[in-house]
């Protein structure tokens, strides 16, 4: 097997509340490859969005180590870091755009600003936005969208700029059934299609089915649960065509 895109060992994370200690991870360690799809469950605050972090480098551990491709982040200058997350890091966020008039092509052009100009930009957003089965949703606000419209933008804009990494917080949260099996299905491809490491958390392991690999995030410890993911080969696209009013 190829060497690790994202490797974490050993990792631990405390936080602390007035007098109180609240160790949120303990002992870590996750490898993640490319084209890899890794799903983390557990319960609310048990940690999976504080996981995630690490893993970007957003927050630094308390111990053990995060490498990206082999360097390790801690040792990284704050330049170096910030061109892997506008190069090599994806990071899919739900709350979508401070203006509620902006257009979703525009909005998922956004990371790309600074690298490339307006046209080239809003032109690798389109490409984004239709590679998610979103691409009606261009000319759209945000408050035009369903919920499942606005993760699928999320993940387009995640995408937008070719990360090799693409961490992804609990996509399925308010969809019902059928959304949450497109828009997990829809990860496995990014996944498989374009050999991106992808680590996404959710709450309950029925959303887990179509990762690689799955892993449960429980009073800071992560595990291998008892029964591995179903390992269903077969992706659905995401759904295109009209739009519902």
């Amino acid at each position: 097997m190829t060497a690790p895109l994202l490797s974490i060992e050993h990792v631990s994370k405390t936080y602390s509340r007035g007098p109180h200690e609240l160790r949120v991870l303990r002992d870590v360690s996750l490898a993640v490859h490319p084209g890899e799809f890794i799903a983390v469950y557990g319960q609310r605050n048990a940690g999976k969005t504080t996981l995630l972090k690490v893993a970007a480098g957003v927050e630094p551990p308390d111990s053990g180590s995060v490498r990206f491709e082999g360097a390790d982040l801690a040792t990284l200058s704050r330049s170096r870091m910030a061109r892997l997350h506008r190069e090599q890091i994806g990071w899919v966020r739900r709350a979508g755009p401070q203006s509620q008039d902006l257009r979703m092509l525009d909005y998922v052009a956004l990371p790309l600003l600074g690298l490339k100009g307006r046209l080239a930009a809003q032109q690798r957003a389109k490409t984004a936005l239709e590679k998610v089965g979103a691409a009606d949703c261009a000319f759209e606000p945000w408050s035009n969208l369903s919920d499942a419209e606005r993760m699928a933008v999320a993940i387009a804009q995640g995408l937008a700029r070719d990360p090799r990494l693409l961490l992804v917080d609990d996509p399925a949260a308010g969809l019902d059934v059928l959304e949450r099996e497109r828009i997990v299905a829809l990860l496995r491809a990014v996944a498989d299609q374009a050999n991106v490491g992808v680590v996404m958390t959710a709450p309950d392991l029925p959303a887990m089915l179509r990762a690689h690999d799955v892993r449960s995030l429980s009073n800071g410890k992560l595990l291998a649960p008892a029964h591995p993911p179903g390992g269903r080969g077969v992706v659905i696209g995401f759904p295109g065509g009209e739009r519902s009013a």
